[in-house]
């Protein structure tokens, strides 16, 4: 069987644009920090500033901060807090905990990661509720969508500025930590 010029040039055109898009597409996707599965075709991912770290002092470490702590044995009402991740980036330390239906980041910045970014906590959502609570002497500007339980939650103590974020499952900012939860934590991050 004879195949025409034509044909067999169609055919290494086809195959030649498989082989590109097969190869350039994960590495350079993978190259930008975003997994390739979170990447829709025609979109250029941003680079991730986020690494990770093997305990939170040397992700504290690593940010430019000179300490950040939880204490061990800490717990909430959701159970222990147990950190699932440690990760920081120029300025800004954070640990992630897991909880079976809640997702809770704790941060901690340097001054200059709050005047680059505003606000450390990375969440930037609309909140029906906006108010402060006083933690041993610490006030704590807190937001949520449900009254008196915060979604998020800021302080700042001598130039160190913290964060809280606690999100239901999927991202849900109709989750929020009560006023002893916020006690309990604020009161132990360092």
């Amino acid at each position: 069987m004879k195949i025409s010029g034509k044909l067999l040039s169609l055919l290494m055109v086809m195959m030649l644009s498989l082989s590109l898009c097969s190869c350039g597409g994960e590495k350079a996707e993978e190259s930008q920090g975003v997994p390739p599965s979170k990447v829709e075709e025609g979109e250029e991912g941003i680079a991730n500033p986020w690494s990770t770290a093997k305990s939170l002092q040397e992700a504290a470490e690593k940010a430019g901060l000179e300490k950040f702590s939880i204490p061990e044995g800490t717990e909430i009402s959701l159970g222990p807090v147990s950190v699932k991740e440690y990760r920081y980036m120029d300025g800004i330390a954070e640990a992630y905990i897991a909880f079976p239906a809640v997702d809770m980041s704790i941060r901690k910045g340097t001054e200059a990661a709050l005047a680059e970014s505003g606000d450390i906590s990375g969440d930037y959502n609309e909140y029906a509720y906006e108010w402060t609570q006083d933690i041993n002497g610490t006030e704590v500007r807190c937001f949520g969508n449900r009254e008196g339980e915060a979604t998020k939650a800021m302080w700042n103590i001598v130039n160190n500025y913290f964060s809280i974020t606690a999100y239901g499952m999927g991202g849900d900012t109709d989750y929020g930590l009560g006023a002893d939860d916020l006690n309990t934590l604020v009161s132990g991050i360092k």
